[in-house]
């Protein structure tokens, strides 16, 4: 099954990604304007791909990966979210 939004603020990557294009806003001003990320926080490692490769369906991503994605995205922009 793939993963395809914020199930939390029940929101597509698809919706995430026109919002992100239309303001040219960061994650952390994505995540402020659209309170993705900030219920159980899974969605953080899909929404931060998204904004970097523009794909809105997943595959179920290993904790491991996630983990590597999110650190990835922190240490090149220093943003995250807590």
């Amino acid at each position: 099954m793939a993963v395809t939004g914020c199930v939390c603020h029940d929101i597509s990557f698809e919706e995430l990604r026109e919002i992100a294009r239309e303001s040219k806003c960061s994650f952390d001003e994505l995540s402020k304007k659209t309170k993705c990320c900030t219920g159980c926080g899974m969605c953080e490692p899909y929404v931060r791909l998204m904004l970097r490769t523009g794909q809105t369906r997943f595959d179920p991503l290993p904790p491991h990966e996630a983990e590597h994605v999110i650190a990835e995205a922190v240490s090149a922009d220093g943003s995250l979210l807590n």
